[in-house]
């Protein structure tokens, strides 16, 4: 179907040209990592990232990655203007976390404008909450939120989205 919606892991190898597209087309250019960062999430953090795809569109991507030993970490999601609402950076959201917690990621957190609404309200939606105000966290000086999925929530969020989790030997 040519408007299906189809998540693919994002490949370092193959994909840098369509997550800088996506990069640019999404955000302003004060919100833009550079290039060499791009490369480095990409082969760093490849096994929770993924593209968005309706058909042969990518509209969308999001890059994650462990840190430590169980701390998820949302890097950047973003979905081109006029696909959104569709559900698509909850579907993103979803399958990169399910990913980490697969890997065992035990809380996940994101970093976020306070400008950023539409991105607060979906990451409220899914459980995450404010934790602290990051000041003059972003490059031109704009706040920041940190934001966490973790104890009940967390475990409701699993139970909820990543009915395939292989359980963690204990």
């Amino acid at each position: 179907m040519k408007d299906e919606l189809v998540l693919r892991r994002c490949d370092p190898d193959n994909d840098m040209d369509t997550i800088v597209d996506l990069e640019r087309a999404i955000f302003r250019p004060s919100e833009q990592y550079t290039l060499g960062f791009i490369n480095w999430l990409c082969r760093n953090c490849t096994k929770y990232s993924y593209i968005a795809f309706m058909g042969d569109k990518p509209v969308g991507y999001i890059i994650s990655c462990i840190e430590g030993f169980s701390r998820g970490h949302v890097i950047s999601v973003g979905v081109l203007g006029e696909y959104r609402r569709r559900g698509i950076g909850s579907e993103l959201m979803s399958r990169s976390i399910c990913s980490m917690v697969n890997d065992g990621a035990g809380y996940v957190i994101l970093e976020v404008r306070v400008s950023n609404t539409p991105a607060i309200t979906l990451y409220r939606k899914l459980g995450f909450e404010v934790r602290d105000l990051l000041r003059a966290y972003y490059s031109d000086g704009e706040d920041g939120y940190l934001m966490i999925l973790n104890n009940e929530r967390f475990r409701e969020f699993v139970n909820r989205h990543c009915t395939s989790i292989t359980k963690q030997p204990t």
